[in-house]
């Protein structure tokens, strides 16, 4: 893989993988196995295997004469991957699609030239974006150059509904028979979540929120037992994530917060699956009274002009 044809999900994904090697403890020469990355990543083995093409070009996993990567350096020790900025038009292009969908402004069924002609954009910009939806869940090709989107709830209405299913499935998943705790993935995220304890409002790391928030209700999900459960939750919790249906929340609100999922960790931790899940309510509730109504948003900025 090229830098040129680096994209921004393939360097989030591949940072991912580094993540999950760390959780584990792995260390240099530890394999790395397509399949169970795409099922502990929640996508599929495509975009798994470009992540670790990815990792190989920067000397960080090792490919295997009989196929498959190793990994080549410690994953505690490595910096954050940089995600290009080159890419923000295409994931600009991503949401636009979405949005569009999702108002009513165009149908489900769309093919590459007609997304050129109505958002400006080049043919390349065009099939990145339709790789990240089917990639996302968002799409399924069609037959010959058509492509099949399937709308996500978005709008004034969705942070509600999204909110609803959540309270519902989350507390759910806590609480079954068969949930099993992933210790490793646990305590890994608990020791990110204490950096954040440890910061001051003014220079608290967002972006390592949103990070240790997706990965911890993801743990939830994939922690559940049940498979169409955790199907469910990975799936809505993807689509949150790509749509932005977060919203603009004060750092201050981000901090209470990760105060809320480290108590929750710690009774996961004590096997208190019940007060966890009593917990995980009260977060859910505090989250939803401070985040802002969203409004139905339409083209970004960047495909204004363009768009006929």
């Amino acid at each position: 893989m090229t830098d040129g044809r680096i994209l921004r999900r393939h360097v989030e994904l591949a940072q991912r993988i580094l993540d999950l090697a760390s959780e584990r403890g792995l260390a240099p020469g530890a394999r790395l196995a397509e399949q169970s990355l795409a099922t502990q990543c929640q996508v599929s083995r495509t975009p798994v295997r470009k992540a670790l093409q990815l990792l190989a070009a920067r000397g960080l996993v090792v490919p295997e004469a009989e196929g498959g990567f190793v990994l080549a350096a410690d994953p505690v020790t490595l910096p954050r991957l940089e995600v290009a900025a080159a890419d923000d038009a295409g994931q600009e292009l991503f949401c636009a699609v979405l949005r569009d969908l999702n108002a009513g402004r165009i149908g489900g069924a769309q093919n590459a030239a007609g997304l050129q002609r109505r958002y400006g954009a080049s043919r390349k910009a065009v099939q990145n974006a339709l790789q990240k939806l089917s990639e996302e869940n968002f799409a399924m090709r069609g037959g010959g150059q058509q492509w099949w989107l399937k709308p996500f709830a978005y709008g004034a209405g969705a942070a509600a509904k999204s909110f609803e299913f959540r309270l519902a499935m989350e507390p759910l998943a806590l609480c079954l028979p068969e949930h099993k705790r992933d210790m490793a993935a646990l305590m890994g995220l608990k020791q990110a979540m204490m950096v954040l304890r440890a910061m001051a409002e003014a220079d608290f790391d967002r972006l390592l929120f949103e990070r240790t928030d997706f990965d911890f209700h993801m743990m939830l999900a994939r922690g559940c037992g049940n498979p169409f459960l955790a199907e469910a939750l990975a799936a809505h919790h993807r689509q949150r994530q790509a749509l932005g249906l977060g919203g603009a929340v004060p750092s201050r609100r981000l901090m209470q917060s990760n105060e809320e999922h480290i108590a929750i960790l710690e009774q996961m931790e004590r096997g208190q699956f019940e007060l966890a899940a009593d917990l995980l309510r009260v977060h859910l509730r505090q989250s939803q009274s401070v985040r802002p109504r969203l409004a139905g948003r339409g083209v970004p900025a960047a495909f204004v002009q363009q768009a006929h």
